[in-house]
């Protein structure tokens, strides 16, 4: 048994009930709890694709300076006289690698002004890049099939990790579902 007047139990630190039943902590009113109140912002795991989405425009960016350097030098590699579609594949690279930087300028906008279409949109994104760079390795593989081709394979699975990680994460997500409403 406390003494009277003990509002906190000296063992154990609980708060002890009065007589009347209701822990004395100064205020009649039981606290609100809110669940999930706290998720929402950037913070978290949405960190990562923050980091990812600061980055990836510049990624991109050097994508398409190494695919113009490849075409407009072409004559100096003296590759393309003995493979003609590689000049077609370097054109698709730098239609993929400018369709993303749009892509990731777009997304980024949407996510720093944390409009509620960017779930939609990351979900699609990461959708396309995985067939993108699928479809991107296998024509190259088809342009060069005796090349060790394994860099490009890497990317391929780097993509459908992400997608694997973060379409399920986008669509889910209690924070991102309480941070893009606008």
């Amino acid at each position: 048994m406390l003494a009277e007047g003990i509002q906190i139990c000296p063992s154990c630190g609980t708060a002890v009930a009065s007589p009347s039943g209701v822990a004395e902590t100064g205020s009649t009113e039981a606290p609100a709890f809110k669940p999930f109140d706290d998720l929402k912002g950037i913070g978290g795991w949405l960190i990562l694709p923050a980091i990812g989405l600061a980055i990836s425009p510049f990624l991109s960016l050097h994508g398409i300076i190494t695919d113009i350097q490849l075409l407009i030098g072409r004559e100096q590699l003296g590759v393309l006289p003995s493979h003609p579609s590689f000049t077609r594949l370097i054109i698709f690279e730098f239609i993929i690698n400018a369709a993303f930087f749009v892509a990731l300028i777009c997304l980024n906008i949407l996510f720093y002004t944390k409009k509620r279409l960017l779930p939609k949109c990351m979900i699609a994104f990461y959708a396309a890049q995985c067939v993108l760079m699928l479809a991107d390795h296998l024509a190259t593989e088809t342009v060069f099939p005796s090349v060790d081709l394994s860099a490009g394979l890497f990317t391929v699975v780097k993509a459908f990790i992400a997608a694997a990680v973060w379409i399920p994460y986008f669509y889910s997500s209690i924070r991102v579902e309480n941070t893009f409403v606008n």
